[in-house]
C-alpha cells in the first residue's frame, strides 16, 4: 500500500511538471496544438494510472480482466482528453509584438528592423521602430483588408 502511494505521488509530481512544460512551450508558440494535446493528455493519463491499476487489482485480482479494465479505462481517459483539447481554439499571443501564428503554416516570424506588420485572426498588429504598438481591425481606413 505504501509503495503504491509513493509511486502515485511521484507520478503526480512528474506529470504536473510535464504538463507545465507542455503549456509553457505551447503558449510561447514552440509546439503546435496537436502535439500539446497529445503531451497533456498522455501526462494526465499517466498521473491516474497507478491508482487505477491498484484499485482494479484490489477488487479483481491480478489477471487478464484487471489489465483489460485498466487498459480500457486508460485509453478512454486519453482519447477523451485528447479530443477535448483539440476542440479548444488556439490561444492568442500574450505579447502584442509576437502574434500567435504557430498553428498556421507559411508564416514568417522575422520582422524588419524598422516596422513589423503581422496579420493574425482579424487584427493587424503594427510594431514601429521605437517599439510602439498599434492594433487595428481588418478593413479600417488606414489599413485596408488584404485581398
Amino acid at each position: 500500500m505504501l509503495e503504491i502511494l509513493a509511486f502515485q505521488v511521484i507520478a503526480a509530481i512528474v506529470g504536473t511538471l510535464s504538463i507545465g512544460g507542455a503549456d509553457w512551450l505551447y503558449h510561447r508558440a514552440r509546439i503546435r496544438q496537436t502535439l500539446h494535446a497529445l503531451w497533456v493528455s498522455s501526462s494526465s493519463t499517466a498521473i491516474c494510472l497507478p491508482l487505477v491499476t491498484w484499485t482494479t487489482i484490489v477488487f479483481f485480482g491480478v489477471g487478464v480482466i484487471s489489465w483489460v479494465l485498466v487498459g480500457t479505462f486508460g485509453a478512454m481517459m486519453f482519447l477523451w482528453m485528447y479530443r477535448s483539447l483539440l476542440k479548444v481554439p488556439p490561444r492568442k499571443s500574450l505579447l502584442p509584438d509576437q502574434p500567435r501564428c504557430a498553428d498556421r503554416t507559411g508564416r514568417s516570424r522575422r520582422r524588419p528592423a524598422s516596422t513589423a506588420i503581422s496579420w493574425c485572426a482579424d487584427l493587424l498588429v503594427v510594431v514601429g521602430a521605437r517599439g510602439r504598438v498599434a492594433i487595428r481591425g481588418r478593413g479600417s481606413a488606414r489599413y485596408p483588408a488584404k485581398q
